[in-house]
């Protein structure tokens, strides 16, 4: 879970390695959900790329981590 945190923290910052490393990590699932029917959907396999990639940016870490002040 802290390699997670960690990667989000460096995509955030514009790392793109930390941004890719997310999606090799996700990438299974997204193949998994761009299946429809029992058939793989490349466009949808695209389109949930491209989402995950703008909730990696849009992530609000600070509500899950303890900041201590």
């Amino acid at each position: 879970m802290q390699q997670i945190f960690f990667l989000l923290i460096e995509a955030q910052r514009g790392n793109p390695d930390a941004e890719a490393q997310l999606l090799s990590m996700f990438e299974p699932l997204i193949y998994k959900l761009s299946q429809q029917h029992g058939l793989f959907d490349e466009d949808c396999k695209q389109h949930l790329t491209i989402e995950f990639i703008l909730a990696v940016r849009r992530f609000d870490l600070s509500r899950y981590l303890e900041i201590q002040a």
